[in-house]
């Protein structure tokens, strides 16, 4: 998601001169150097008390001295917020003011802390000296070790005797007790079907205040999302900046497909429609109940739902991916498009602007003959031999129900994919791509001299190929824009009918089917060539590959921008860029 949130910031910045703001999650693990042309923010930013947001990147550098101190705190949210407040902007006033406002704020830290410190001493020193001799009270000791036991209001009485007797190393060692078992008393409740609901709705609410506060605070023209998602903050943001003018845009990353939080949340007791909450919000709002293998099922818990009716953060359909009310849905192919409208999409929400890689998939294939010759020479790999590259699937063992699944767990996977792709031996060059989830490790130890692990871009490397492997991933699409063909091995038997329409993808179920079809493809070159002929007859139905994406979303950015009057049409004109089709 991140590398295609990149891409079209990168497709933008060459067209506008615009200023990018990313909203990122985790950012202590995913934030790098290919953000450092972006202003970016931290997710957890949204749910934090107060109103003012820093960005985590660029990281501002504090100075020691006094002078540039006070710059940053004439600069800082909190002063210009009280100035606003007592209806003052004169910088006289501010220069005037602040120095002695600084000054006293330094001052006054200073005696708090030396206080504290003399108070904590004194303490100290007293309580040793009238109560020693009751440290040995085998009573106190008790319950100094019910601290470290799971009784949690024993650890709470015998702290609270150890602090009345003033004693604070032994208080401190007995609070440490009670937070260890407060935590893990947490941890087990955070487990449980409600403690999961009320971790939601807090989510929801703080998450719907700190996305309202941001857009107030960054003052965006326009949001643009990979998804729209009634389980995430993603349909928040659009209905916030609806609100507030702020139009919305979509460039999706996946496929929509309604089977999929369906299956996945088929057996978990809190997405099951029943109950009164449920009645009621089925009654009232039908679009939330979606029947799979004769379950009534809801998009969401019934009171979340509820919750979210009630705050306006709902979406027309919520089992449909990006069904929301963002102006405009960037689409790469006409497939996509036809897939969209069959979901009910209204069709002027509808654009085809290419795939986001489309110049990079043409400049590949280009000079595709160079590019494989460059592999093969990396890796010590014979040119003449098939390139097979296989997107490897993620862990789809957690959280679910794996009955239907080809094995009993991913490790098991895992062995027999990779022994698939060994078994052809010499006759086939195999580049294995991991899915981003998946640690390096595990698949550590089955590379061989026909089998590499590579952490190439897969987009990079699908042109290349001349089979893609992978398993009901969105990448599919991709190949068959290139006109490769696929083999979609349904490993985990989903079934879902994202690519019957393109004649160059087979689907398989099991191992063994997976592997009869590999070999004929290395070996019968009539097959291989008749399923390279039926892809590249649909390619142009599945994808747009050429130069001009970046213009068309740029293009498309602006309708958004000046259709919501954030500029006149002469700041539209003034970049030459051809309106969106």
């Amino acid at each position: 998601m991140w590398a295609h949130c990149l891409t079209a910031a990168e497709l933008i910045k060459a067209q506008l001169q615009v200023d990018i703001v990313f909203m990122i999650v985790d950012a202590r693990n995913y934030l790098d150097e290919t953000m450092k042309n972006y202003r970016v923010y931290d997710y957890e930013s949204l749910f934090q008390a107060g109103c003012g947001f820093a960005p985590v990147w660029p990281i501002e550098k504090t100075s020691g001295n006094f002078g540039s101190r006070l710059r940053n705190l004439l600069r800082s949210r909190s002063l210009q917020s009280a100035f606003r407040k007592i209806g003052s902007r004169s910088k006289i006033v501010q220069v005037t003011l602040l120095p002695g406002l600084f000054v006293l704020m330094i001052a006054f830290r200073v005696l708090r802390l030396a206080r504290t410190m003399r108070r904590q001493l004194h303490r100290k020193f007293r309580v040793k000296k009238a109560i020693g001799a009751l440290f040995g009270d085998p009573r106190i000791l008790s319950s100094s070790r019910a601290s470290r036991s799971h009784n949690a209001l024993h650890a709470v009485l015998g702290y609270l005797v150890l602090f009345l007797r003033h004693d604070l190393s032994s208080a401190r060692k007995g609070l440490r007790g009670v937070r260890t078992t407060l935590r893990e008393v947490l941890f087990d409740l955070r487990k449980t079907q409600t403690g999961q609901l009320l971790q939601q709705l807090k989510s929801l609410f703080l998450g719907a205040r700190g996305v309202e506060k941001f857009l107030r605070a960054i003052q965006p023209d326009l949001i643009m999302l990979p998804e729209d998602n009634v389980e995430t903050l993603s349909t928040i943001f659009v209905a916030k900046g609806r609100r507030l003018n702020i139009p919305s845009m979509v460039i999706p990353f996946t496929i929509p497909n309604p089977l999929e939080p369906a299956r996945y949340y088929h057996d978990n007791l809190m997405y099951h429609a029943r109950g009164a909450v449920a009645r009621r919000l089925v009654h009232r709002h039908p679009k939330w109940r979606f029947n799979h293998e004769g379950r009534d099922l809801l998009r969401q818990p019934a009171l979340k739902a509820s919750c979210q009716e009630f705050l306006g953060l709902s979406s027309p359909d919520p089992w449909v991916l990006n069904r929301g009310s963002a102006v405009s849905i960037a689409l790469d192919s006409d497939a996509q498009r036809d897939l969209y409208i069959k979901l009910g999409f209204p069709v002027e929400q509808l654009k085809v602007i290419g795939d986001l890689n489309g110049a990079m998939f043409h400049r590949v294939l280009s000079h595709k003959q160079r590019f494989v010759e460059e592999i093969c020479s990396k890796y010590g790999w014979q040119s003449d031999r098939p390139l097979i590259l296989c997107g490897f699937p993620p862990d789809q063992y957690q959280g679910t129900d794996t009955s239907r699944f080809e094995f009993p767990d991913y490790d098991a996977l895992i062995e027999s994919w990779m022994g698939s792709f060994s078994m052809l031996s010499t006759r086939a060059n195999i580049l294995v791509r991991p899915h981003p989830r998946i640690p390096l490790e595990r698949l550590s130890g089955f590379d061989g001299p026909n089998v590499k692990i590579s952490l190439q871009p897969t987009a990079e490397l699908i042109p290349l190929c001349d089979l893609y492997v992978a398993s009901i991933s969105a990448t599919i699409r991709w190949a068959i824009a290139c006109g490769i063909p696929v083999i979609n091995y349904d490993t985990y038997r989903y079934r879902y009918a994202d690519y019957e329409s393109a004649a160059g993808v087979i689907g398989v179920e099991d191992v063994g089917e997976f592997r009869s079809l590999m070999t004929r493809f290395v070996g019968d070159e009539k097959f291989a060539a008749d399923l390279k002929e039926r892809q590249r007859g649909v390619k142009d139905y599945w994808g747009q590959l050429d130069d001009g994406t970046g213009r068309r979303l740029s293009a498309l950015v602006l309708d958004a921008v000046a259709g919501a009057g954030r500029i006149n049409p002469n700041e539209e004109r003034q970049w030459d860029l051809r309106p969106a089709e």
